[in-house]
């Protein structure tokens, strides 16, 4: 994917409803991991049987760096799909795809970047605000949100 792409930039309404689909993959992945690894992480610092009463093993430092991997685990879903397809499943469905501004693939650093400084999608209604409708993300990562063109109108 080293040939240039189409620069077409992509409009809100369709950033919006591919920020809505990841949101929710987003809320999959953290409720999953808590649903599954609770009850071990709960034995592994000792909380007893009553854990809805007891919220002592809670204060455990093991807990606090289990609570952060979910959304380490989200990040990694964000940053992972753009390095390697350029697209989420949310940007999929929409047909978007995430490009450096010269319209080639992203890095891991920009990827990275782009995620952490999106701060759960805000970034999209500075696009708003961008004649090239980039948001903040995108300007600080050098990225850019463009529509693919439809295969059934060529």
């Amino acid at each position: 994917m080293s040939e240039t792409l189409v620069t077409t930039p992509a409009p809100l309404g369709k950033k919006l409803g591919a920020w809505l689909y990841d949101a929710l993959i987003a809320i999959a992945i953290y409720f999953l991991w808590v649903t599954f690894t609770s009850p071990l992480i709960r034995w592994l610092i000792g909380g007893n049987q009553d854990w809805l009463a007891d919220t002592s093993w809670k204060d455990a430092s093991v807990y606090q760096y289990y609570m952060i991997t979910p959304w380490l685990l989200v990040l990694l879903y964000f940053v992972y799909n753009h390095v390697k397809t350029g697209q989420t499943v949310g940007m999929s469905a929409w047909k978007l795809m995430l490009v450096k501004t010269d319209g080639t693939k992203v890095s891991w650093s920009q990827a990275t970047l782009r995620a952490i400084a999106s701060i759960f999608g805000a970034g999209i209604l500075s696009s708003v605000f961008n004649a090239q409708k980039r948001g903040w993300h995108d300007l600080l990562s050098g990225t850019r949100v463009v529509l693919l063109p439809d295969p059934q109108n060529k």
